[in-house]
C-alpha cells in the first residue's frame, strides 16, 4: 500500500507550488492522469489558505465587499466569490464555507490560494472601519482532500458510511463526522468534490482514503484541470490585472448579478451587460514535453502578440491562455507559441459567444 505523509514530511516526488510544497505525484502522473478522467482519486490540497471571519457583522461586512451573495451561505451551501478592486479588477477568489463549533456562533471560512493571505487579511481589515468583523488566519488548522473523477459521487457513501451516495447540485455541504465539511466544488462539476478536516485528522484521514482509493499528485491534478479548461485564481486571474468574467467568473458561479453593492460592481456589471471585454479564456492544445510558463507570449502565425500563456501541463501539452478574442476568431485558432503552431479553441463551459 502506498505510504502518505504529512505536507511537511513527505521524502520526495514533490514540486513546489507559488511557495507551497504538495506531492507532484506518486510514481506514475501519467496513470494518475488517466484514473482522474475514467475514474475517481482523492487528491491532497491540504496547502489551502483559510481565513475566519466571524462576529455580529461579519456576514453584512462581507456581503459588501464580495461579488457573490453571501446570505446563500449556509450549513448545507457553500458558494464561489471573489475580491476585487474598485476598478473591477482581480484580487483574490475563494470558496464561502460556513462552520459551527459547539454552542458557538458560525463563522464564515474563505477557503483560497495558499501565498497571498496575509495580504487577504490586510486588505480587508483596510475595509473594517468600526464593523465588529474579527478576521483570523486558520491555514494552520485545516487541511483539504479532494475527491475527483466522474466516480467521486460514488466514492463518497465507502468512505463515510450513512451518507451513501450523492448526486447533489453544486455547493451541497454536509458535515459526514464531526469537525469535518464536504462540499461538492460550487464553481463547476469537474472540480469535484472537497473536504475540510482539522489538521489533527489529516493523517487518519489520509490512510482511510488509502485504503479506498488511489491517490493523484499534482503533477495529474492540473493535467486534469487545464483538460477541462478550469480557471484559477492567481494563474488565470491575475491579481491587479485580469477582469474576472475574462476568466470565466460568472461562469464558474462566483458572481451574482442580483445583488447589492460591492467592490468593483460597477465595471463587473457593465461589461458583463454590455458585452465590452475583449479577452476571453482559451484553451490550448500544444505537444507534450515543451514548457511554457504563465505569461509566456501567444502570437498569431504573422508574429502579431495577440495574449498569454496563462497555465500549462508539460505532461500533456494543454495550456489555458488569455487571447484575444477577435484575434482568434480571425486566425481560426491557429496560432504560435515560441514558434510551434498550436490550436486554441473555446472551452466547453463558456458562455460567451
Amino acid at each position: 500500500m502506498t505510504r502518505f505523509y504529512p505536507p511537511s514530511a513527505h521524502p520526495s516526488h514533490w514540486t513546489t507550488d507559488r511557495g507551497i510544497t504538495t506531492p507532484a505525484d506518486f510514481g506514475d502522473p501519467l496513470a494518475e492522469y488517466h484514473t482522474l478522467m475514467a475514474k475517481v482519486a482523492w487528491v491532497d490540497f491540504s496547502h489551502p489558505g483559510v481565513v475566519a471571519l466571524s462576529g455580529p457583522d461579519h456576514l453584512d461586512f462581507l456581503g459588501g465587499l464580495i461579488t457573490n451573495q453571501v446570505r446563500h451561505v449556509s450549513a448545507t451551501r457553500s458558494i464561489h466569490a471573489a475580491l476585487l478592486t474598485p476598478q473591477g479588477r482581480y484580487l483574490w477568489d475563494f470558496t464561502l464555507v460556513e462552520e459551527k463549533t459547539g454552542t458557538e456562533p458560525a463563522r464564515v471560512l474563505l477557503v483560497t490560494e495558499p501565498d497571498r493571505v496575509p495580504e487577504l487579511i490586510q486588505q480587508m481589515a483596510f475595509y473594517r472601519l468600526r464593523a465588529k468583523v474579527q478576521i483570523s488566519d486558520e491555514g494552520a488548522a485545516f487541511h483539504l482532500l479532494g475527491l475527483v473523477g466522474p466516480e467521486a459521487d460514488q466514492a463518497i457513501g465507502p468512505l463515510f458510511p450513512g451518507l451513501g451516495p450523492l448526486d447533489a447540485a453544486l455547493g451541497t455541504t454536509v458535515s459526514p463526522e464531526t469537525g469535518l465539511r464536504l462540499w461538492r466544488d460550487p464553481r463547476h462539476e469537474k472540480f469535484g468534490w472537497r473536504l475540510l478536516l482539522p489538521a489533527t485528522q489529516w493523517r487518519t484521514m489520509s490512510e482511510r482514503m488509502a485504503t479506498r482509493l488511489p491517490p493523484a499528485g499534482w503533477t495529474a491534478w492540473e493535467a486534469y484541470r487545464l483538460h477541462h479548461a478550469l480557471p484559477r485564481g492567481g494563474n488565470e486571474m491575475i491579481p491587479q490585472e485580469t477582469l474576472p468574467l475574462e476568466a470565466g467568473l460568472w461562469e464558474m458561479n462566483g458572481v451574482d448579478f442580483g445583488k447589492g453593492c460591492y467592490v468593483g460592481q460597477e465595471t463587473t456589471a457593465r461589461t458583463h451587460h454590455r458585452a465590452t471585454l475583449k479577452k476571453r479564456l482559451f484553451q490550448v492544445a500544444g505537444p507534450p514535453g515543451v514548457n511554457w510558463p504563465p505569461g509566456t507570449t501567444v502570437h498569431r502565425p504573422d508574429g502579431q502578440e495577440i495574449g498569454v500563456v496563462t497555465s500549462h501541463c508539460p505532461l500533456t501539452g494543454t495550456a489555458l491562455a488569455l487571447l484575444r478574442l477577435a484575434e482568434v476568431a480571425h486566425t481560426e485558432g491557429s496560432l504560435r507559441i515560441q514558434g510551434q503552431p498550436v490550436t486554441a479553441t473555446k472551452p466547453s463551459w463558456a458562455a460567451w459567444t
